[in-house]
């Protein structure tokens, strides 16, 4: 069971590698919902005694909401939030992984960023253990770009040993 971030990445890590080898995936080029279902598919049972979910927007019956304040100016998050993917434990505060996934095509990567650090957050309502912003292009069978994030911050550690254990499909 991976309980510190790089053992939760290098899970992951090996999944991207393996949606990145998928030929059909290139051929098609699908959406990202497309691409972020397949990665889930091969995902299925790597972490052994959690769930892992695609858009999961609920807490029990509370749908899911940020009050994440980048600027310390205004509240903002009013809106419910849907992260892409989940790794986590159901009816428990047990959140070990959320991913956000970009193809490259698709630079808006702003409310992604937002949603990553409030999530990881572990003053937090949700206190994921480590995020991950992924950008993908399946064409080339590559991962032009990651970023991790730990308690709300980016993880330089933690993003440049995940760029390099990426970087193998290039």
């Amino acid at each position: 069971m991976p309980d510190d971030p790089k053992t939760t990445l290098d899970i992951f890590a090996a999944a991207v590698l393996d949606l990145l080898g998928d030929k059909e995936l290139a051929y098609a080029d699908p959406s990202e919902r497309a691409i972020v279902a397949r990665l889930g598919n091969i995902l299925q049972g790597r972490y052994p005694g959690w769930s892992m979910d695609l858009e999961w927007s609920r807490r029990e019956n509370v749908i899911k909401r940020l009050r994440y304040d980048l600027s310390d100016e205004e509240l903002i998050g009013k809106d419910a939030i849907v992260p892409d993917l989940i790794v986590h434990r159901v009816g428990k505060r047990e959140n070990l992984l959320v991913v956000e996934v970009k193809k490259v095509t698709n630079t808006d990567y702003e409310g992604d960023i937002w949603k990553l650090k409030g999530l990881t957050e572990q003053a937090g309502p949700y206190g994921y253990l480590v995020g991950l912003h992924l950008v993908v292009d399946v064409k080339a069978g590559a991962a032009p770009q990651c970023d991790v994030y730990v308690d709300a911050e980016l993880s330089e550690d933690l993003t440049a040993w995940m760029r390099g254990r990426l970087t193998v499909a290039a």
